[in-house]
């Protein structure tokens, strides 16, 4: 059984995150995916969505091909984030975006390389494959509509109280 190569997946995607993170993904998510959702991202929105992907990947990983269509969305996933989010906005802004390059010199060959190994293993049918990317197209999608929603329905963060100016008392000499 060659389930092992969705481990590979798994490393790939933490340094995906260390591209991403490297390469400043929160400046970029401002001035694209703030524009376009009106949402504000930030590094905890960064660090909150990709601990996410990190559970969710090692969960597909650990599952294997036990349930093949839940382990075969962390690639649908992988493929659909390199194709839809990283290769077709670069192209399109002819310049890459933080994390394109592990996107397409990981993601998109480890993500076909573990459909391969599924494949010979004879673990894929038509509805496997199916369901595999309609979980991995769920999980994606619900990052990008959480980030939409958050103008309308997020809470401000709170300033610790630690943080808040005292005030001064004037002292007399």
């Amino acid at each position: 059984m060659h389930d092992w190569v969705l481990w590979v997946l798994v490393a790939a995607t933490g340094l995906h995150v260390v591209e991403e993170h490297a390469l400043g993904w929160q400046g970029w998510a401002e001035m694209t995916l703030g524009k376009r959702f009106g949402a504000h991202p930030t590094w905890a929105d960064f660090w909150g969505t990709n601990a996410a992907l990190i559970v969710f990947a090692v969960s597909s990983a650990a599952v294997g091909w036990r349930a093949t269509a839940f382990a075969l969305a962390l690639p649908a996933l992988q493929l659909i984030n390199a194709v839809l989010f990283h290769l077709l906005p670069s192209v399109m802004a002819r310049r890459p975006n933080p994390g394109s390059f592990t996107a397409v010199f990981l993601y998109i060959p480890i993500g076909i390389w573990v459909y391969l190994a599924a494949n010979s293993d004879g673990v894929v049918s038509p509805v496997t494959l199916i369901l595999s990317v309609a979980i991995g197209a769920v999980v994606m999608a619900s990052a990008i509509g959480f980030l939409a929603m958050k103008p309308r329905f997020a809470y401000p963060d709170v300033v610790p109280v630690s943080e808040i100016a005292k005030p001064q008392i004037p002292t007399t000499s």
